[in-house]
């Protein structure tokens, strides 16, 4: 190991390129532009399905469809998120675990006899 390297390039501020970073905040315009266009797009496909009479389970199916496409569109746009900030994935995570939680909380402490309800007194039970 000799110490007669040159590491001066090392520390040296990258030069500023405007030009690039107008490109990609235009990369990201467009990509969030298709998600808003897609995401409006199936929001009014819902609003015209409401006012329109499918029958019985055709009305089942497009609420489905339109559901679908709308959780399927919101977890397009959070995978988006994740890729570049572990915050919002720790918080998103923290999010449903809470949430879990709660849920457990809420059968835990059931009324409906098997379910929940752990703290009440067993010679009370019918």
């Amino acid at each position: 190991m000799s110490a007669d390297h040159d590491h001066s390039h090392d520390s040296a501020v990258p030069a500023h390129d405007q030009a690039a970073e107008v490109a990609h905040a235009w990369e990201h315009f467009w990509e969030n532009a298709r998600f808003f266009a897609g995401f409006l797009t199936v929001i009014l496909l819902t609003v015209a399905a409401f006012n329109v009479n499918f029958g019985p389970t055709g009305n089942v199916v497009a609420i489905i469809v339109l559901a679908a496409l709308r959780s399927g569109l919101i977890a397009y746009f959070m995978a988006s998120l994740f890729k570049n900030f572990s915050f919002i994935f720790r918080t998103f995570v923290f999010t449903v675990l809470f949430f879990i939680g709660m849920v457990f909380l809420s059968v835990w402490d059931s009324p409906l006899p098997h379910v929940g309800n752990p703290i009440v007194i067993r010679s009370h039970v019918p």
